[in-house]
């Protein structure tokens, strides 16, 4: 019985680009405690400039400290994108297969091949799937790029692999 291959071809754009590393920063906790602080840390400060308390400049610091920390996952982004969009293949075309043992296809203009047993886990977002090779690497496959089925057996695959579902993390 011959195992059966999901071939993945899709050409990217920026708005995939952007989609993908909002949700992979939007994933990580520390944002959000950052997103806590932040907000409180302005409020302090505003408060501290109409009359909470006598400095202006720790009021000013602050709101500076807490503004840093509401926008710090988009200055991510941001500078995610920057570095993505100066390589010369961008914003480049998925070229994956996805088979029972092994993910495998090219990345501007690299072959890659790995088994499941190495990935640290992965996201099934409304979005696509995000596949974690680490904590802070990660493969992309968008919604458009697949069929409902499709994206059902990928699931299973990872499933079946035991690769760590990072939603339920």
């Amino acid at each position: 019985m011959e195992e059966q291959t999901i071939s993945i071809e899709y050409d990217l754009s920026e708005k995939d680009w952007n989609t993908f590393y909002n949700i992979y920063y939007k994933a990580d906790k520390r944002f959000k405690m950052r997103f806590i602080y932040g907000t409180g840390s302005w409020i302090v400060g505003v408060a501290g400039l109409v009359g909470l308390f006598d400095n202006s400049l720790i009021a000013f610091g602050m709101i500076a400290f807490g503004l840093y920390c509401v926008f710090a996952r988009q200055f991510l982004v941001n500078k995610a994108l920057k570095k993505i969009k100066s390589k010369p293949q961008f914003p480049g075309t998925l070229d994956y297969k996805i088979e029972k043992t092994k993910f495998s296809g090219c990345e501007q203009g690299n072959d890659f091949e790995f088994n499941w047993d190495t990935f640290h886990g992965y996201r099934n977002v409304d979005a696509g799937f995000l596949l974690y090779l680490k904590e802070a690497s990660f493969f992309f496959i968008p919604k458009a790029a697949i069929s409902a089925t499709e994206k059902e057996e990928i699931a299973n695959i990872l499933q079946q692999n035991k690769v760590l579902d990072l939603a339920t993390k």
